[in-house]
């Protein structure tokens, strides 16, 4: 039996972005965002990731944070800016410095690119940390597939909403 395929056209925080209204050069904005103690265990438990800069003692003089952390603030930006659902597609990611407990780091983002491919829209975001006193910590450049069905596919109705994802770890 065949079935037809749509995309959802809104959800409980409204309507979704399109592909056409998401613009290359548009800021997704900055926000401020410290990791704790808390956060780093949270992080290596659902890792299981127990090494040891991570949960003792680094070369940096104390404990740091496991660097897929990070992958959180840019997304969060992303969805702050455009209501997109979609598919996680590629990952590039430079940390320079270690992101450190108790450190506030000022997040930034922009839309970097867009781009169709067999079918489907790319939206591709970066974004960039730094510390208090303007040193990069890491910068980051995700690929991301607004819809896992073909763009030709109309858009209708509301969908039950996953969710935009709270803010927390």
């Amino acid at each position: 039996m065949a079935q037809d395929h749509v995309r959802i056209a809104e959800d409980a925080k409204g309507k979704r972005a399109t592909y056409d209204e998401i613009e290359v050069g548009q800021t997704l904005g900055s926000m401020e965002w410290m990791v704790t103690e808390d956060m780093i265990n949270q992080q290596c438990e659902m890792d299981m990731d127990y090494h040891l800069w991570f949960s003792v003692d680094s070369p940096w003089g104390r404990r740091i944070a496991p660097p897929q952390i990070s992958y959180r603030p840019p997304r969060w930006l992303f969805s702050r800016a455009y209501n997109v659902r979609g598919l996680f597609y590629k990952w590039e990611l430079e940390n320079v410095r270690p992101i450190m407990p108790g450190v506030t780091l000022k997040v930034t983002g922009s839309i970097a690119d867009k781009y169709v491919k067999n079918d489907r829209e790319f939206v591709v975001y970066q974004a960039e940390a730094v510390d208090p006193e303007g040193n990069v910590i890491f910068r980051t450049r995700r690929t991301h597939v607004l819809d896992f069905v073909e763009r030709t596919a109309p858009r209708a109705g509301k969908g039950i909403d996953s969710g935009i994802k709270p803010e927390k770890i």
